[in-house]
């Protein structure tokens, strides 16, 4: 099965197992939170890796991150805020 790796400062970090049909990975400057600390992501390179005996090769991404601080995440956190929408429908002119 192919792997999601995610690394930060030079070091991995972890390695998640996904599904050929199915992998998840984050786009460059999304917001990410492993262990409750939230990380952006800042680079995604796709290795071509063999697999088994074949020839048959997978692509693994690596997702590189950096840790953000408490003071940007509570902005992005204050910026997520929803509009009071109004009861009833638009009004239209």
């Amino acid at each position: 099965m192919p792997y999601v790796e995610y690394a930060c400062e030079g070091r991995l970090l972890f390695r998640t197992e996904t599904t050929e049909s199915a992998q998840f990975v984050p786009r460059v400057h999304e917001i990410v939170v492993i262990d409750d600390e939230p990380y952006q992501v800042v680079d995604v390179e796709y290795w071509a890796r063999r697999l088994g005996s074949t020839d048959r090769r997978f692509v693994w991404p690596t997702v590189y991150v950096i840790p953000l601080s408490s003071e940007d995440w509570k902005l992005r956190l204050e910026r997520r805020n929803l509009k009071v929408k109004p009861d009833g429908p638009p009004v239209r002119y």
